[in-house]
């Protein structure tokens, strides 16, 4: 390992990941070396220029004018250049050229035909031997006569090369430093996600409930881990449900599977009456609708018990809602000489599942037709509490025992009183996973051989902006 990094941190993924923050860090690094670099090489320009200037200016005070003229220099001329490595003095065409020994022959000629009105740091210029570099300045006197002065500058062109020197090996260095660097971010980055994925790989290998929160993790990996954990306990359930169904299913399926079985090698043995052949049929069709109902209904509330199920919620009159549902039972209410009645305001509404809540009122209707006392009545009623709406459905008929009331929400359970009834056990247990979805809940009394009254407690609808996007199902049940 180096610097914290593993061989594993160096493969390309990794090192796609970290170009992102390299580039950031190696480019931040480049921008402020480049603006350092001119920074320096600017002030340091600007000090030669200064410093040329100074000399000049001293060499001009020391210089009366009329040594300013064109006469032959003397040697005192030469001595007194003050630091200043050549001084050219013109006018008009005329040109005299003072110079310590520095100069070489060759470079003369040179020098007596620079640029006027040169003001330059660094002006090179190379001989066999040696390399001369210079800052030259000019200076135009009030009597026509033109200076142009030159200092050797070598030692500050040399100091500024090695400074870029310097800078070109410390951003070669930063180079590496940078690339290591992104790669231990991007380590730090995925080691939340190194460590869900080894505690996820722990949860399915030893069985563990739930993952484990750190003290000192992030509040966004919190609810990061809080949301595997819910939905890790929601799958759970579903399994647990599933589970639970297919034992149910298999113990309850045994009977209509085994009826289905006795009609066919029925209907086999009598091949030859036609009519018996097709109430053998018959029968096999009612069946396999049961046993398909049933499996739609126990998919449903396992949906709606694990939080699963998915709603398509609008805004629903709850007395439309209901009283389309009388409607639907006043035929079979009438064949056993029941009464419905039913009282609801006109100005209750609920934001629900049209469909998921009409099954929750016919489910009601027929328990309550069903089970109801021959000759009685059925009333259904409506009433306020707090923001929820309650909704009650109360029959004449036989009642339930103290001892089933907490029984009757169980899927699959049928009272001993309810099995010379056709049913599958299934609808109650429908209608609380269907009444719970919508964040309500629903309750029974009921007193035996005097009636019950089921009541239905949902939320009062609030008003949502026509622009919320509605929740879509995608399951079918009964």
């Amino acid at each position: 390992m180096y610097f914290g990094l593993s061989k594993s941190d160096f493969t390309f993924a990794r090192w796609k990941s970290a170009l992102p923050i390299f580039l950031l860090i190696f480019l931040s690094i480049f921008a402020l070396s480049l603006i350092l670099t001119f920074s320096l090489r600017s002030q340091i320009q600007r000090g030669e220029l200064r410093e040329t200037e100074q000399l000049l200016a001293t060499y001009l005070r020391e210089n009366s004018s009329a040594r300013l003229q064109f006469a032959p220099p003397s040697s005192r001329d030469k001595t007194r250049l003050n630091g200043l490595t050549f001084v050219r003095i013109s006018r008009g065409n005329d040109k005299l050229l003072l110079a310590n020994d520095a100069i070489v022959t060759n470079l003369f000629q040179e020098l007596l035909h620079l640029d006027r009105d040169i003001h330059k740091v660094w002006l090179k210029r190379k001989t066999p031997e040696y390399t001369f570099v210079w800052t030259v300045v000019s200076r135009r006197l009030e009597n026509g006569v033109e200076l142009l002065a030159g200092k050797e500058s070598i030692e500050s062109y040399e100091r500024y090369h090695a400074m870029i020197r310097a800078v070109a090996f410390s951003l070669a260095l930063a180079f590496g430093i940078s690339s290591l660097a992104a790669l231990l971010c991007v380590k730090r980055m995925l080691s939340p996600l190194q460590r869900l994925h080894d505690e996820l790989e722990q949860l399915v290998g030893k069985g563990k409930g739930q993952l484990l929160l750190d003290d000192q993790c992030s509040a966004e990996l919190q609810h990061l881990y809080n949301q595997i954990n819910r939905l890790i306990t929601q799958n759970r359930r579903l399994v647990e449900e599933m589970q639970g169904s297919l034992d149910n299913v298999a113990h309850d399926l045994r009977t209509p599977m085994t009826r289905l079985r006795s009609v066919a090698e029925f209907g086999l043995r009598e091949d030859s009456d036609i009519e018996k052949l097709r109430e053998s049929l018959a029968d096999c069709l009612e069946e396999s609708e049961r046993v398909l109902s049933m499996l739609r209904i126990m998919m449903s509330v396992a949906e709606a018990e694990t939080g699963t199920m998915q709603l398509e919620r609008d805004t629903i009159s709850v007395k439309e809602s209901i009283e389309e549902m009388i409607s639907l039972y006043e035929y079979v209410a009438d064949e056993r000489r029941i009464t419905i009645s039913s009282h609801i305001d006109n100005e209750l509404t609920i934001f629900a599942d049209k469909t998921r809540i009409a099954q929750v009122w016919a489910n009601l209707l027929d328990n309550a037709i069903k089970y109801g006392k021959e000759g009685g009545m059925v009333d259904v009623n409506s009433g306020e509490a707090g923001a929820n709406i309650l909704i009650t459905f109360r029959d004449d008929g036989m009642g339930i025992s103290p001892s089933e009331q907490r029984r009757i929400w169980d899927r699959l359970y049928r009272g001993d009183r309810s099995r010379s009834q056709q049913g599958l056990g299934l609808g109650l247990n429908f209608v609380k996973a269907i009444v719970e979805s919508h964040g309500g809940t629903v309750s029974v009394e009921s007193t035996l051989y005097e009636g019950s009254t089921f009541s239905v407690l949902l939320p009062r609808y609030q008003h949502v902006h026509p622009g919320a996007v509605k929740e879509k199902s995608n399951t079918s049940g009964e």
